[in-house]
């Protein structure tokens, strides 16, 4: 796609995030002559009680489909970490709402991948470190004292200040859930963004990611797991080139 041609992106945060975390990057894509829609999931902002355990990813998927369906023409999906499970159902359910799928740093399924399976590939991963699991409730949180250098790296002390108050539990069964995914979601065109230096999803991870799940653009940052965060600028650069 021309990168000036007018494109709607739906940006899609992962775990324990909002659509707040976009603040940065959505204005850059906006002053390039995009339109812009960047949803909570439910479970977060006025959607829900954060970390329910009755939240799955059909739900997610679901708020994803509803809001493309307001975009009026087939959007450009990018999924942050969590939300590249999200954007794949989401995909899978309804693909001509999708012009494009764009994973940033973020999961990249097959058929029949979840996030714990896909997670337990990773080798090289300290994201066990910053986050804790409770079945019994039925969430995920993330633990503020260990974040900062694994989801925040290259992210100053303010800007994790700034984070810090709007993190949420996050609810656990959509990263347990097998995704299905068919040729419907596969006839949706799909690119990457890389992050060489995230602790949450490595780098390795991310290419064998790509190596089973091939995209037909790829993107690369010298980032932690939060570029939205840390290098906005260099982040829209990316979203437009892979476009």
């Amino acid at each position: 796609m021309n990168a000036q041609r007018p494109a709607t992106f739906v940006l899609v945060h992962g775990a324990c995030h909002g659509g707040w975390c976009w603040d940065r990057v959505a204005p850059l894509l906006e002053a390039s002559g995009h339109r812009v829609l960047a949803p909570d999931l439910p479970g977060r902002g006025a959607r829900g009680k954060p970390g329910w355990w009755r939240w799955t990813l059909d739900d997610y998927a679901r708020a994803i489909v509803e809001t493309a369906k307001q975009a009026g023409r087939p959007v450009i999906a990018v999924g942050h970490s969590m939300g590249g499970q999200v954007i794949s159902a989401a995909a899978e359910a309804d693909p001509g709402l999708f012009q494009r799928l764009v994973y940033l740093t973020a999961f990249l399924p097959g058929n029949g991948d979840s996030i714990v399976s896909l997670a337990a590939l990773d080798k090289h991963t300290d994201i066990a470190q910053a986050t804790h699991t409770s079945l019994l409730k039925g969430q995920i949180t993330i633990d503020l004292d260990a974040a900062h250098s694994i989801f925040y790296g290259d992210c100053s002390a303010a800007d994790y200040d700034w984070v810090k108050p709007q993190l949420v539990a996050e609810a656990a069964r959509p990263s347990f859930s097998k995704l299905a995914l068919s040729a419907r979601f596969n006839s949706v065109p799909r690119s990457y963004v890389r992050c060489t230096q995230d602790r949450a999803i490595s780098i390795q991870l991310q290419d064998i990611m790509l190596a089973k799940q091939p995209c037909q653009r790829v993107a690369t940052l010298d980032a932690s797991h939060s570029p939205f965060l840390s290098m906005p600028d260099q982040l829209a650069a990316a979203l437009l080139s892979v476009i």
